[in-house]
Order: C-alpha cells, then structure tokens, then sequence
C-alpha cells in the first residue's frame, strides 16, 4: 500500500488514458465522462490514477478483498506510476497484496469499468485528502487459490452474498460487475 513512486495525477494532460477509457463500455458508477474530463486537463477533484482488481470465483461465489487501514475490506490496487500502463499497475498490485500471479487467473473484459474513491483525511480540514481516479480491471479465478499479500494488510475471500461490513460504498456493486463480467 501507499505510493513509493511518482503517480499519475489529474486533472492533467493523459492522451493514452482517454484512449484508454473510450474502451471502457460498463459506468456503474457514472464517473466515465468526469474521468474522461480530467484526464484531457479540465476541471476535476484533484487526485489519482489508480487501479482496482476485482478478483472473483464464480463457482464458488466468492469475492477476493484485502484489508486497507482506510477503506476497510476492499478490492486490491493502487496507485498508477508515472510511464506505467494500467493493466502493468494492476498485474503488480495483484502480485503485491494478494500474491497471485495474473496468469494464474483469467483476465475479463479490460478495463471492465471506472469508479473513484474519496480517501479519508487524516488532517480534518476536509472529508478526503485526495480523490483516488480508478481503472477496475476483472479476474476470474478457479477453485480459490491461496493467498499471500502485505504485512498488516490480509487478503481473504469472503462470499458474495456475506460481504464484510467495513467495506467502501462501492464494494457491492463492484462485485456484482465483476461476477456478470465472469458470467459473460
């Protein structure tokens, strides 16, 4: 977790990621058009391009989440490095938090949609430090492979129907997305 590397900030001048996001087809969230904006240098809340892994077994009805100190039980990602692709950012932070390897998984429909998070101040002179912009890709994996990850921060499936309470407000619908894309 956290950002050891330059990140690629909005609202700022990201040619390769309006290319990017004219693939995205899925806006469950409604961000597409505003991340679109920022990503062409107009007027958004001031952030992040990140990326978030929706890791999903179908057969098992089971959701990959992993702990953020933050956000709570919440798909695995982070922050987009300055010169790094998006699908390279998320196949590094799968391997990081989870430790599962991308070819150990199937890669759905990519980018499968866009969503942003508001991350908590510790400050308390607003609601969020900084808005994260995220890429959500999809994967399906086969039989629930084992888990490793970071320090503090576990990764652990848990059931699509028994999602933890201490997750983001986007996490439910998240899932649904990513389990229709697994389905298709």
């Amino acid at each position: 977790m956290g950002h050891p590397h330059p990140t690629i900030e909005l609202p700022g001048h990201q040619p390769d990621l309006v290319t990017l996001l004219e693939t995205v087809s899925a806006d469950p969230f409604g961000t597409l058009d505003e991340f679109r904006r920022g990503c062409r240098g107009e007027q958004v809340a001031a952030g992040h391009v990140c990326v978030t892994n929706w890791v999903v077994d179908p057969a098992a009805g089971a959701v990959l989440l992993v702990w953020h100190p933050r956000l709570g039980w919440a798909s695995c990602g982070g922050h987009v490095a300055l010169g790094e692709r998006p699908f390279d950012a998320a196949r590094r932070e799968l391997a990081e938090e989870t430790g599962l390897a991308a070819d150990e998984l199937v890669a759905l429909r990519l980018p499968l949609f866009v969503h942003r998070t508001e991350v908590a101040s510790n400050s308390g002179r607003s609601p969020w430090d900084h808005v994260h912009w995220n890429i959500a890709y999809g994967w399906k994996a086969v039989g629930l492979p084992p888990l490793g990850g970071e320090a503090g921060a576990p990764a652990r499936w848990f059931g699509v129907q028994a999602l933890p309470a201490h997750r983001p407000d986007d996490c439910a619908d998240g899932v649904a997305a990513a389990m229709a894309a697994a389905a298709n």
